[in-house]
């Protein structure tokens, strides 16, 4: 016989997560409603943060981008007066100043159009202003210069970039506003005027050159106000919605809690009940271990009695009759045993720790090799299966299992068993494969049932329940157990464990 020796690699690890998640969780199972309460009402918070903060970056992403238009807007339409207004009617002798009002038939300068247009704009309730300033403010405009710090930090931003407009929201005269600022750049249109203009604070202008800062201000507390209020209707709906949301599932958990209770109780009472099953049949198992074992044992004792003692008197077919007598009482004695070996493993309790398959499945074949030391069989085992479960209970599986692939290899002259696992997603499928007498897939529905064989006791022995006993033990360890076979080319029995 060959085999490998499987070494034992003991772990916790598992056991520990689960005792870590367990701990996590109890406070859910015993405080549920207040649980979920917090929860809720924290999702209700964050979304309301968040929503607010949403709302605000959305009313300043439109502000920005309503202000940028008015901005260029008024630019345009200024470049526009200067070159299809301003110098047409100069050639017609048409004064261009800054207080065309009080010379009858002047129009006022660019700059002055502008500021006078926004001033309009902003008589319509929408309390927009326009402003221009600048380092170097003609004489008549006292405060054509930076008055705060928005302006001065303007100015200083758009000489170093005039291309990159400069904005800020803040608080302007107690109102939430957007100040929004652009370079006016001089243009060739206007290099002449202001050089040459007597009241010039400068007069080496080129074309290019920042001449001062357009600033337009726009109020958002009006806009605010009303998202904010839109806002707090949706916060009020959820919070109702919420509310309402929560009654019902404390409803729901408080009916379930009634039901689980219960539900308790009966399977307190079901437990109980199923105790004194328990022990009816366990003093059942002793009848029928000690009441048809006592009837067995003097029928053997008797037949091998006359054998020995009325041998002479007996002819061939009386001791062969005497043989068959004992060979049954024998059979009957380990089926009796077979059954008290199936009703044990479902009722007995379960000892679960880490178990080493792969030495357990060694001391098997090692066992099964001094019953049978005439036999040479090839085992092959993986090393390292470790497993949860009940060692007594799963030494018993394999018992059957490799017991099973040593009797129906017993024909081969080069007999062949292996055991080991396949990892499969979610899963580990171990396995026990031989190339012994297999069996006709047609009949695999009966392979794990009590008192089934598929084969004459003649050619193979057995009573038909070890499968069955391999069965019920799986299923107790919460995995299951299936076959695969042909015949004449071997088997292969499955079974999983979680």
């Amino acid at each position: 016989m060959q085999s490998e020796n499987c070494p034992v690699i003991s772990s916790g690890l598992c056991q520990k997560l689960k005792k870590v998640l367990e701990a996590c969780l109890a406070p859910l199972y015993k405080h549920t409603i207040l649980v979920l309460s917090t929860i809720f009402v924290g999702g209700a918070l964050l979304a309301f943060w968040y929503l607010s903060h949403a709302t605000t970056t959305l009313v300043q992403s439109a502000a920005l981008q309503g202000i940028t238009m008015y901005s260029e807007s008024l630019t345009e339409l200024r470049n526009y007066y200067t070159s299809e207004v301003v110098d047409r009617l100069r050639s017609s002798n048409i004064e261009v100043t800054h207080d065309y009002q009080l010379k009858p038939g002047a129009i006022p300068l660019p700059a002055i159009f502008t500021m006078e247009l926004g001033r309009r704009i902003s008589l319509h309730g929408t309390g927009m202003r326009v402003r221009l300033y600048s380092n170097y403010p003609f004489p008549w405009r006292k405060d054509g210069g930076a008055r705060d710090d928005f302006e001065r930090q303007a100015l200083v931003a758009l000489q170093a970039d005039p291309k990159q407009p400069y904005y800020r929201f803040e608080e302007l005269d107690g109102r939430a506003s957007l100040r929004y600022a652009t370079a006016d750049v001089m243009h060739e249109d206007c290099i002449g005027c202001h050089n040459a203009h007597p009241d010039s604070p400068k007069r080496d202008w080129k074309v290019g050159d920042v001449r001062g800062v357009l600033e337009i201000v726009r109020p958002l507390d009006v806009v605010v106000s009303q998202s904010r209020a839109d806002l707090r209707d949706i916060f009020i709906l959820f919070g109702v919605l919420l509310t309402l949301g929560l009654g019902a599932l404390a409803l729901v958990i408080t009916r379930l809690r009634r039901v689980s209770v219960e539900l308790e109780d009966q399977v307190t009472r079901r437990t109980t009940q199923l105790a004194a099953a328990n022990k009816e049949l366990e003093a059942f198992s002793y009848s029928v271990s000690h009441d048809l074992r006592a009837p067995l044992r003097s029928i053997d004792g008797f037949s091998r009695a006359l054998l020995d003692d009325y041998a002479p008197q007996l002819d061939d077919t009386g001791k062969d009759y005497l043989n068959r007598v004992r060979a049954s009482t024998q059979r009957m004695g380990q089926l009796i045993d077979d059954m008290l070996m199936l009703s044990r493993v479902t009722r007995s309790e379960m000892n679960v720790d880490t178990v080493n398959l792969s030495a357990l499945a060694q001391t098997v074949v090692d066992e099964l090799q001094q019953e049978y030391p005439e036999r040479f069989v090839e085992f092959v085992c993986t090393p390292g299966m470790m497993v949860r479960g009940d060692a007594r209970l799963l030494k018993i599986v394999l018992e059957n299992l490799l017991g099973n692939a040593w009797k129906f290899t017993s024909k081969r002259e080069h007999a062949h068993i292996e055991f080991g696992v396949m990892h499969q997603v979610g899963a580990s499928v171990y396995f026990v494969r031989d190339n012994g007498a297999g069996f006709d897939m047609a009949y695999v529905g009966k392979l794990f049932s009590a008192f089934q064989r598929l084969h004459a006791m003649t050619e193979f022995p057995g009573t038909g329940v070890g499968l069955a006993t391999v069965q019920r033990i799986i299923h107790r360890h919460g995995g299951e157990a299936w076959a695969e076979g042909e015949i004449d080319k071997g088997a292969t029995f499955y079974f999983t464990l979680p």
